[in-house]
């Protein structure tokens, strides 16, 4: 009998380490930018990234920033639309491939739209000289103050990119959607065609609108090209009323930006059905209080979709029956009311979640999968020594989490994918981590 037992647990090992998915989601596309990000409008989550807290330059991106100032002083009244703008010779001179038919002063109002859907850089000078008390670089300091403000990595040296600056994609995408927030009227701006200016046709540098039209869902945003940064471009997108904001820096090829685009926005939207082996887990999570989909709003469990650090966090308390009380997080980066927060404050109270140097949680980053198991491998207090481990690609996982994935597999808690591998720096999705999370609950009861 006993060395039948033995032999059904090894059965039932096989079996485990065999499941598909505990084998996991697609594949993330290959693009040609250095740096990339999806980002969900409503809350933040990112749904891909590719090194989206490096810095690059943006290029004409940067008057994303310049045109948040210029609709903040309206709102304060500082300017109006029907401001008169002097037209300076540096304005008039600066870019001049731009060729932009300016009279001795221009309305406020008039610059504007063609600043942001045609990009003319004379404009963006002749705006930013008025409001920088006649000095470009006097605006700059208050880009930079808002930047500050707004808590996003972000460095601007003049107000259209014409000279290197720096910024990250996840800050290029918070900022749209701050922008977007306080002034939802700047999308009926980056989402035309064409505006006009001295009855000149000023058309959209956006090819979305062109060439590209038939990827149907492209509503705003940004475009941005420079030697030094590559092509680039911040784009509004929805999809089933579910609004994205993408983001690609340093894109290369012909129009690589937006096949960057596309590729990246096609994966963050691809279906996030809940996927065979885990079609159980849904009703398990259910049962045992750790369905964290019912947080999120909605209205499945969708288990493919990639899961972020807050919501990993919030899976982990409920698992772990943590008391889930206070928002007080200590994370400037933590929205006081996110379904999340409890969840980190409760965590973090219970020593079993850091933040990084700067003070931050970064709750909307996505959680990899070696990441997942350190988290759980430090709150459990696991100690295995030097446990093995079995996968063809761990020489992939980095030494710090090494002894966590080996612990949690020798433990049944963990699993890889298909072909015997782990695929450690790829992102957990929903249905992986919360069987992973199952797997402990039934090691605890």
């Amino acid at each position: 009998m006993k060395r039948f037992n033995q032999w059904v647990a090894m059965i039932l090992m096989i079996a485990m380490l065999m499941v598909p998915g505990a084998a996991f989601a697609a594949e993330p596309p290959a693009i040609s930018a250095q740096g990339a990000i999806v980002m969900d409008y409503d809350t933040g989550q990112v749904l891909y990234e590719k090194n989206s807290d490096k810095a690059y330059s943006a290029a004409s991106m940067t008057k994303v920033m310049t045109a948040y100032i210029i609709l903040d002083a309206i709102k304060s009244g500082e300017v109006s639309w029907d401001t008169v703008i002097p037209i300076s010779d540096n304005a008039r001179t600066k870019s001049p491939w731009d060729k932009t038919p300016f009279d001795e002063v221009e309305r406020l109002g008039d610059l504007f739209e063609p600043f942001l859907i045609r990009s003319n850089n004379q404009m963006g000078i002749a705006m930013a000289e008025y409001l920088g008390g006649g000095s470009e670089d006097l605006f700059a300091q208050r880009m930079n103050e808002k930047a500050r403000a707004l808590g996003i990595d972000a460095q601007y040296t003049e107000a259209n990119g014409l000279k290197p600056n720096r910024v990250t994609p996840r800050a290029q995408a918070l900022l749209t959607r701050s922008v977007i927030r306080d002034y939802p009227e700047i999308l009926n701006t980056t989402s035309k065609r064409q505006t006009m200016f001295k009855n000149e046709v000023y058309r959209s540098t956006n090819l979305f609108y062109r060439k590209f039209r038939n990827f149907n869902g492209i509503n705003g945003f940004k475009t941005g090209t420079a030697s030094y940064s590559g092509q680039c471009l911040t784009a509004t997108y929805t999809k089933k009323g579910r609004r994205l904001i993408s983001v690609v820096m340093g894109s290369k090829g012909k129009d690589g930006r937006y096949h960057d685009t596309m590729a990246i926005l096609n994966y963050a939207t691809r279906d996030y059905s809940t996927s065979n082996w885990a079609k159980h887990v849904p009703a398990r999570a259910e049962r045992a209080g750790i369905n964290t989909a019912l947080y999120r709003g909605l209205k499945s469990f969708q288990g493919r979709e990639h899961m972020s650090r807050g919501e990993f966090t919030l899976l982990m308390s409920l698992a772990l029956h943590l008391p889930m009380e206070s928002n007080a997080t200590g994370f400037n980066d933590v929205a006081p009311d996110a379904y999340y927060t409890k969840a980190i404050a409760a965590a973090k109270g219970a020593g079993l979640i850091d933040g990084y140097g700067d003070g931050t949680f970064r709750p909307d980053k996505l959680v990899s999968r070696e990441e997942m198991a350190k988290i759980i491998y430090v709150a459990m207090k696991y100690d295995d020594g030097n446990a093995r481990l079995p996968y063809k690609d761990s020489g992939k996982i980095h030494p710090f989490f090494r002894p966590a994935v080996a612990s949690l597999t020798k433990r049944g808690i963990l699993h890889g994918k298909g072909g015997n591998l782990f695929d450690p720096k790829g992102t957990a999705s929903r249905e992986e981590a919360t069987q992973m999370m199952l797997n402990l609950k039934n090691q605890l009861n």
